[in-house]
């Protein structure tokens, strides 16, 4: 199987499978909101901004400034490859750029540099623009995130309305530095795997321990050690 690994603000490694330790993420999803009014253009302000910020990207796109949050161009390209053409026509550069992998490909994002006990918030942005054609179908594409199905991501018309894709909410406890999931996206029958995408992507810090939770950790920890002698 190939693989390919590389960083994201050097706090996050973009793998075609990985074996990362993971605590239990919680996946919510909405859908994420296009103003066809004005179709060169998405509502703003859909990210969470709470919390602290660990970083936000523009997968596979440049610096962009949007909903108040400063998202970085990626230090390299992540899947198999950036692209640009989810939408035409239009320069939505948050949305239309993204990266995707090959059909039949389940991606694996890993984050790395996490504190063990402080609860996290992921959001990622898949939407895709295009319609089908006679060589694949696009529209009523589905996106999962860790197995879980979290909606239709495709219901645009190329050139004319981009249709809402999906921000997908993901929260965690850490328990260990390191925490991975997975993506793909699938056709509307479900029945075939048409490789991961991601549009853009955030991290945030949500919460410490309370200190009477770390407290109890440490006697937990000293109590082990006893033991062991």
């Amino acid at each position: 199987m190939k693989s390919k690994t590389i960083a994201l603000a050097a706090l996050a490694a973009f793998t075609l499978a990985g074996s990362a330790h993971a605590a239990t993420i919680s996946w919510t999803s909405a859908a994420f909101l296009t103003d066809n009014t004005s179709p060169w253009e998405f509502i703003e302000g859909q990210f969470a901004t709470t919390g602290t910020q660990i970083f936000a990207e523009n997968s596979g796109g440049g610096a962009v400034s949007s909903g108040g949050i400063s998202f970085t161009a990626p230090t390299v390209g992540v899947f198999d490859a950036p692209f640009s053409g989810f939408h035409s026509g239009l320069p939505v550069t948050l949305a239309s750029t993204g990266t995707y992998m090959d059909a039949n490909a389940i991606g694996t994002i890993s984050l790395t540099g996490l504190t063990v006990g402080y609860t996290y918030r992921i959001q990622a942005l898949v939407i895709d623009g295009r319609p089908s054609d006679g060589f694949q179908t696009i529209t009523g594409r589905t996106v999962w995130f860790d197995g879980v199905n979290q909606g239709v991501y495709a219901n645009g018309v190329s050139g004319v309305t981009w249709g809402d894709g999906i921000l997908a909410t993901g929260t965690f406890i850490a328990d260990a530095t390191t925490q991975s999931f997975t993506i793909q996206t699938r056709n509307p029958a479900d029945t075939a795997n048409t490789g991961g995408q991601l549009n853009a992507l955030t991290l945030y810090q949500t919460a410490i321990p309370e200190p009477s939770a770390a407290l109890l950790g440490g006697i937990g920890v000293l109590a082990l050690l006893r033991r062991r002698r």
